[in-house]
C-alpha cells in the first residue's frame, strides 16, 4: 500500500490491479486478491472486494463477456464497456437483507481476464438504508480509478495453468502390466520396461516433474489381514519422515490408497525445507503386496502453482487402477 496525498494506493495479485481510496476509509487486507473497506465511522457496513484471475479463451465476443457478467441473470442494468473494460452493477435482495455487486472486468488480449468484485450488504429496513444511502454515492468513485496491469502478471500465467490442467486431454499409460493411469496428452513419459521407476515431466521446460516407483513385498504365507498388513507397511515407510495431511483410503478387492504430504531438511540445495507430496498405491494379494507410488516435489516458490499440480496429480493418482 502506497500514499499519494490524501489517496492509498493498494495493490491486488502483486500489481495486477491497482485502487486509489480515500485515507478517511480504513482498509483491511484480507489476503492477497481480498480488502474489507470500511466506509463510515461506525465501521458498518463495509464494502468487500476480491480480484479474481481466470483464462478463458471461449469467452470471446462482447455478448458472452455480457451475459458473463450477468450470470446469466435477468439483469437488464446497462453494462458499460471502455476499450477493455466492462462494468456492471446490480442489486439482489435475499430475505431481509439487500445485496448492491458493482463487477469491473478487464480482458487482456486474447485470453486472460481479471474480474473484481465490490460487494456491500445490509439490512432491508429504513433505518439502515440512512446509512447506506451516502455509502452508496461513494463506491462509484474507487472503481473509476481502478487501474489494471496491461502486461500479464504471475497470476494471469497461474491462471492460464489452472484452465490448461482442468481442460487438459487425457491419455490412458500402463507400466509394468500392472498398473495403468491417464495423464494429459502434453505431459512427457519416460520409462523403460526394465526399470522399476518413471519419469513424468509435466512441463515444455520440465521444471516440474513426478517420480512413479514400484515395488512389491512377498509373503512366505497367505496374508490373513490385509488392513494390518498395510498398516504395518504405512508405520515402516513413515518411520523416519515428518508427514502431515496423511489419509488413508480403501476400496473394494484390497485396493488401497495412501497419501500425505513429506517434509525434509535439503542441504544440498541450501533450503532449509522441502516439501513432497506422496501418494501409495497399495494392492494386497494372497501373499504379495505390490506397490506404486508417485513423489511430487513442491518446487515452485508460490503455493498457487504448487497447489494447481497437487490438485491434478491427486486426480490423476485417485483414479490409477492396478491391473487385475
Amino acid at each position: 500500500m502506497t500514499q499519494t496525498n490524501n489517496i492509498n494506493e493498494i495493490e491486488l495479485l502483486d500489481k495486477t490491479a491497482i485502487l486509489k481510496i480515500s485515507k478517511q476509509f480504513r482498509v483491511e487486507k484480507k489476503g492477497p486478491d481480498t480488502l474489507k473497506v470500511f466506509l463510515s465511522k461506525s465501521d458498518y457496513p463495509t464494502l468487500g472486494i476480491n480480484l479474481d484471475c481466470f483464462d478463458n479463451p471461449k469467452l470471446n465476443t462482447t455478448n458472452l463477456i455480457n451475459n458473463f457478467l450477468r450470470d446469466n441473470l435477468k439483469i437488464n442494468n446497462q453494462i458499460i464497456r471502455n476499450n477493455n473494460v466492462f462494468k456492471l452493477n446490480y442489486e439482489v435482495k435475499i430475505e431481509n437483507e439487500r445485496l448492491m455487486i458493482w463487477k469491473v472486468l478487464h480482458y487482456l488480449k486474447p485470453r486472460s481476464f481479471r474480474l473484481l468484485r465490490f460487494s456491500l450488504t445490509w439490512p432491508d429496513n429504513t433505518e439502515a438504508e440512512k446509512i447506506v444511502s451516502p455509502i452508496l454515492v461513494k463506491i462509484p468513485f474507487i472503481i473509476d480509478e481502478v487501474k489494471f496491469s496491461l502486461s500479464k502478471t504471475l497470476y494471469d500465467s497461474i491462471a492460464s495453468l489452472e484452465y490448461n490442467l482442468d481442460n487438459a486431454k487425457l491419455v490412458e499409460k500402463k507400466l509394468w502390466g500392472i498398473f495403468k493411469f491417464k495423464m494429459p496428452q502434453k505431459w512427457t513419459l519416460e520409462h523403460k520396461d526394465e526399470e522399476g521407476f518413471a519419469k513424468v515431466y509435466m512441463n515444455s521446460t520440465k521444471s516440474f516433474q513426478f517420480l512413479i516407483e514400484r515395488f512389491s513385498i512377498n509373503f512366505n504365507n497367505a496374508i490373513e489381514d490385509p488392513d494390518k498388513s498395510v498398516e504395518k507397511l504405512i508405520e515402516e515407510i513413515t518411520r523416519e519422515v515428518l508427514i502431515s495431511d496423511a489419509k488413508l483410503k480403501k476400496t473394494e478387492n484390497n485396493n488401497y490408497l495412501f497419501y500425505f504430504l513429506a517434509s525434509e531438511n535439503d542441504i544440498e540445495k541450501n533450503r532449509s525445507i522441502i516439501q513432497n507430496k506422496i501418494w501409495y498405491r497399495i494392492k494386497v494379494l494372497e501373499k504379495k503386496i505390490e506397490i506404486v507410488s508417485a513423489i511430487f516435489e513442491l518446487s515452485s516458490k508460490h503455493e498457487l502453482e504448487n497447489n494447481l499440480y497437487v490438485e491434478k496429480l491427486d486426480q490423476i493418482i485417485q483414479a490409477s487402477e492396478f491391473l487385475d
